[in-house]
C-alpha cells in the first residue's frame, strides 16, 4: 500500500518538474483508450481582422530617425498578431503613394489602397527622440469605415517604449473587441533544471525576465501569482520544504506543493502527511485542510465563485475533478488516462489541463466540451489563462528545450513567449490574475 502510494504521488509530481515519470494506463473506450488521440478542434477560432502596420515614421518630416524606435511597428504587430484576432498584410503590398499620409496634420489617410489589399484596419505610427526620452502618436484607420477609430500620444523614457507600445496594443484591442488586452501583465516562471532552479518573472510583451529568487539551499520552483500579484512558491530547503508567500517563510518542515491563490487572495497549497497528501489554505503560519480524499490530492485551482479543481488520485490514478473547497464529493472532468495541471479561467467558464502529462485539453466546469488544444508538439506542460481568459501561457520542449509558449484560448497561434531568453529551461509558467494599469 505504501509503495502504491508512492507510486501516485510520483506520477502527481511528474506535472510539478519534480520527477519525470511514464503516463498511467487506462481502460476503457473513446478517450479512454490511451491508443487514441483526442481530435484537434481549434473550431472555435477568432474572427481575424486583415492589418497593415507601416513601418513607423518620424514624427517631423526632416526628423532624426533612431533604429530602436523604428523597429516598434515590428513589436505592434506581434503583439496583436499573437492574440489570434488579426491576420497581418505586408504594407508594402499596398499602392499608397505618401508613407507619411495620416501621420502629418493636413496628410489624411488615403484608404483605397488599403481597401485594395483587404485591409480592415491600418495602423500609422510616427515617433520623436529627444535624448532618452521618446513621444509616440498612432493611429487606428478603419477601412470600411473610412476614419480614425483611435489616436494616442505618449511620452516616456525610450528604454520603456515597448510599455508604450504594450498600452497601445490593449487600447486596440479593446476599440476593435470591447475588451481590454493584457500586455504588459504579469508571468511568473522557473528557470533552469534540477536542484539549480530560481523564480523569475516577465511581463507579456517583453524580452526580459528578472529574478525573484535563486537556488540557494536548494531548488526554488512551483511559483503563482494572485491579486495585487502577491507571489507564492515552494523551496526545498536542505531537507525541509518551504512555502514562501510574498517573500516570506510561512510553512518549513512538511512537503509542501502547488501553491495557488483563491480570487479573495486567500493562499491554498498541498500539504504532505503520513498517509494523505490534502489541500489546506493558509492563514498566516497556520493551516487548515479543504480536501480530504484520504489520497493524493494536489495543484488546486480556483473559480471567480470559490470552486476548486484539482488532480486527484481518488479514481485510482490522477485526474481532475471539481468540488466546493471542503465537500468530501468531486466531479470527475477528465477523461480516465490522466489529468493533471488544472487552471480555471479567470472568467469560470473553462478549465484548462494536461491529459496524459503531454497535451493541453479544455473542458468545461461539468466535464463537457472537451478539446485538445495541442497534439504533436512534444511535451505541453502547465497551462494557466491570462487574465481576461482570451490566452493561455504553457511549457513545451517541442523545440528541443523547456520554453513558455503562449496561445490563443482555442489553440490558435501557438508561440514562444520570449523566444530571444538566454537564461535557461523555462518551465512552470503562471499568469497573474491582475488586469495591467
Amino acid at each position: 500500500m505504501v509503495m502504491r502510494g508512492l507510486l501516485l504521488l510520483l506520477a502527481l509530481a511528474a506535472c510539478l518538474g519534480l520527477v519525470r515519470a511514464p503516463g498511467a494506463s487506462a481502460q476503457g473506450t473513446e478517450y479512454d483508450n490511451p491508443s487514441v488521440l483526442i481530435p484537434v478542434d481549434l473550431s472555435g477560432a477568432y474572427y481575424r481582422y486583415n492589418l497593415a502596420i507601416p513601418a513607423f515614421q518620424t514624427i517631423r518630416a526632416d526628423g532624426r530617425v533612431n533604429d530602436a524606435a523604428q523597429a516598434l511597428s515590428a513589436r505592434l504587430g506581434a503583439n496583436l498578431g499573437m492574440t489570434g484576432f488579426f491576420e497581418l498584410l505586408d504594407p508594402r503590398s499596398s499602392l499608397e503613394s505618401d508613407p507619411r499620409a495620416g501621420v502629418e496634420e493636413g496628410r489624411p489617410l488615403d484608404y483605397a489602397p488599403w481597401a485594395q489589399i483587404g485591409a480592415n484596419f491600418v495602423i500609422k505610427g510616427a515617433y520623436e527622440v529627444s535624448g532618452s526620452q521618446v513621444t509616440m502618436e498612432m493611429r487606428l484607420f478603419d477601412v470600411a469605415l473610412g476614419q480614425t477609430r483611435l489616436a494616442k500620444r505618449y511620452n516616456g523614457p525610450l528604454k520603456e517604449a515597448r510599455r508604450i507600445v504594450n498600452r497601445f496594443t490593449n487600447e486596440v484591442l479593446l476599440s476593435i473587441t470591447g475588451e481590454p488586452g493584457v500586455f504588459g501583465s504579469q508571468i511568473i516562471f522557473v528557470v533552469g533544471d534540477g536542484s539549480n532552479k530560481g523564480i523569475m518573472l516577465t511581463e507579456l510583451g517583453s524580452d526580459e525576465a528578472e529574478s525573484l529568487a535563486g537556488s540557494k539551499g536548494g531548488p526554488a520552483t512551483q511559483p503563482t501569482l494572485g491579486p495585487g500579484n502577491k507571489t507564492a512558491w515552494t523551496h526545498r530547503n536542505g531537507k525541509r520544504w518551504e512555502l514562501v508567500s510574498g517573500g516570506r517563510v510561512i510553512h518549513s518542515g512538511a512537503t509542501v506543493f502547488t501553491p495557488a491563490y483563491m480570487f479573495d487572495g486567500t493562499l491554498a497549497a498541498a500539504l504532505s502527511g503520513q498517509v494523505s497528501t490534502n489541500i489546506a489554505v493558509f492563514e498566516g503560519k497556520s493551516s487548515r485542510p479543504i480536501s480530504s480524499g484520504g489520497g493524493i490530492e494536489i495543484s488546486p485551482s480556483f473559480s471567480p465563485d470559490g470552486r476548486m479543481a484539482f488532480v486527484s488520485d481518488r479514481g485510482g490514478g490522477p485526474a481532475v475533478y471539481v468540488s466546493q473547497p471542503g465537500s468530501t464529493s468531486a466531479t470527475r472532468i477528465s477523461p480516465s488516462g490522466g489529468g493533471t495541471d488544472p487552471s480555471w479561467s479567470p472568467k469560470g467558464d473553462k478549465i484548462a489541463f494536461v491529459y496524459r502529462e503531454r497535451d493541453i485539453c479544455v473542458v468545461n466546469p461539468d466535464g463537457t466540451g472537451l478539446i485538445q488544444l495541442t497534439g504533436g508538439q512534444g511535451r505541453n506542460m502547465h497551462p494557466s489563462f491570462s487574465p481576461d481568459g482570451r490566452m493561455i501561457v504553457f511549457s513545451s520542449d517541442r523545440g528541443g528545450r523547456s520554453q513558455l509558449y503562449v496561445m490563443s484560448a482555442n489553440g490558435d497561434r501557438q508561440q514562444p513567449l520570449m523566444p530571444d531568453f538566454k537564461g535557461g529551461s523555462q518551465s512552470l509558467p503562471a499568469w497573474s490574475p491582475v488586469m495591467p494599469d
